[in-house]
């Protein structure tokens, strides 16, 4: 069945192309929802104002958790392509893997908390026609979440009360990723994509942007003089050279070799969401396990130990004052790197409050 308009090109609205970004993050392209909204700017850019909103974090309602929120209340409404958005944004949002196989049983598996189960009882409700919010839900629901936080849950209930129409109404193709995603995680369960799976290509948006938001000035700015001073580091050996006693030099060779070992540690932890830029990936998820329970940025505890105990071994003074440059550096990288962990991840708040900075709390 074709789709009652089809979506325009992603560059037909120059302020709306601007505004839809946002769902480069969100989804890694721009939905074609938004793509046929085009043809009214102005409600095109009021929806995009709104969904920011509706998605930002104030309290405990993580962008995860937000989504999954949404999948219900779509799943409830029978809105197969909002249903393939809001698990495949979920995904990229770092939702527990047992959660999205498992969603449709909140009500009894061990992956989500009896606060969870609430919200999405009453999301549900809100989202059934005729409404079905009783009083028991409500108290219940009031048990876990605060004031603000309900209007949260509940505005992205009624966010996606519009999209579920506007997209079932307008048969809206599904763009190829969110198929992939859907197919994935809800085809098992009896979802087909319905109207939304075209048998030709949608004509607007087939090849989607990269799945990486756009690195900003200080991004590229950080990793400029993070890769000048490691050149520099190795560059100039025989500059300055000190003269250091021999036991403290192989202590120094012995902390180069931890360096090297907490840093392929941290690699390892990390998986998929490494990356040498401050802002993290977007398919990426909060890492606070395996030495992550130490440090809340150990690869450059592994580099700075290599930096001081090789500078050691080697008598540099030049490397030792490289050494407290890349510790200056590193702090200002990782202070810009939580202000954006802690927008992404409402828990981040928390974990940096328990675990320190290079190394154990008690330490920094």
């Amino acid at each position: 069945m074709p789709p009652l308009l089809s979506p325009l090109p992603p560059g037909y609205n120059a302020e709306v192309a601007h505004m839809a970004a946002f769902f480069n993050e969100t989804l890694g392209f721009c939905p074609n929802s938004v793509l046929t909204l085009q043809r009214r700017p102005a409600i095109a850019k009021a929806f995009i104002a709104l969904n920011r909103a509706v998605m930002t974090n104030e309290g405990r309602v993580s962008s995860a958790f937000k989504r999954l929120i949404g999948y219900v209340a779509s799943h409830a409404a029978g809105c197969q392509y909002c249903q393939a958005h809001t698990i495949r944004a979920a995904e990229r949002y770092g939702a527990a893997p047992e959660q999205l196989a498992h969603v449709w049983e909140y009500r009894t598996h061990p992956a989500f908390n009896d606060a969870e189960r609430a919200a999405l009882d009453f999301a549900i409700a809100a989202a059934s026609v005729p409404n079905a919010v009783t009083e028991t839900i409500e108290q219940n629901l009031r048990r876990y979440w605060d004031e603000g936080e309900i209007v949260e849950i509940l505005a992205v209930v009624a966010l996606f009360g519009f999209l579920n129409r506007w997209n079932d109404s307008m048969g809206t193709p599904l763009e190829a990723p969110a198929l992939k995603t859907a197919n994935r995680y809800l085809a098992a369960r009896g979802w087909t994509g319905g109207k939304h799976v075209q048998t030709t290509p949608a004509p607007a948006n087939e090849t989607p942007p990269p799945e990486t938001p756009i690195r900003t000035w200080r991004d590229v700015a950080f990793v400029a003089v993070q890769a000048v001073l490691m050149g520099a580091y190795l560059a100039n050996p025989e500059a300055l050279q000190i003269s250091i006693p021999e036991a403290v030099r192989h202590l120094g060779l012995l902390l180069a070799v931890g360096g090297a070992g907490i840093l392929t540690w941290a690699f390892v932890n990390l998986g998929r969401s490494l990356t040498a830029f401050p802002t993290p990936k977007v398919e990426g998820q909060l890492v606070t396990t395996g030495i992550y329970r130490w440090a809340r940025h150990p690869i450059y505890s592994g580099v700075l130990m290599i930096a001081l105990g090789w500078a050691a071994f080697s008598q540099s003074g030049w490397r030792l004052v490289l050494f407290a440059a890349l510790t200056a550096l590193f702090w200002a990288k990782s202070s810009y790197e939580e202000h954006l962990l802690a927008r992404r991840y409402p828990e981040y708040a928390e974990y940096r409050r328990r675990v320190g900075r290079f190394g154990p709390k008690w330490h920094w």
